[in-house]
């Protein structure tokens, strides 16, 4: 299974992952290519379909990535179910914000 992937060049939010709720382990990793400057985005999460109008996004708990504090990126395992995964920065971003994901199923 490959990961999906989102990638974020500029203020605002990321095209969005669809995840599978079906599948309860999600592994997320995060990496920033900085063209000197700094880069930060947070990463969301949605509990809701993202496929419908009204979705609720809310900030993955510490989910941030900095290129400067991070060179190398973060990961984290959500261990129950999600809707989707975002990026979102209201800062300029330089360079880009690479958003992965991968989901397995777990007893």
């Amino acid at each position: 299974m490959a990961a999906q992937v989102s990638i974020m060049s500029s203020a605002g939010v990321s095209t969005p992952i669809i995840l599978n709720p079906v599948l309860k382990t999600t592994t997320i990793q995060v990496t920033a290519s900085s063209g000197g400057g700094g880069t930060s985005a947070f990463v969301q999460f949605t509990l809701d379909d993202p496929t419908v109008q009204t979705v609720t996004w809310a900030n993955l708990s510490s989910a941030i990535v900095s290129s400067v504090a991070d060179p190398g990126g973060v990961i984290y395992t959500v261990l129950s179910p999600l809707g989707g995964l975002r990026l979102s920065s209201t800062a300029t971003i330089t360079g880009t914000v690479t958003l992965k994901s991968i989901q397995s199923v777990t007893g």
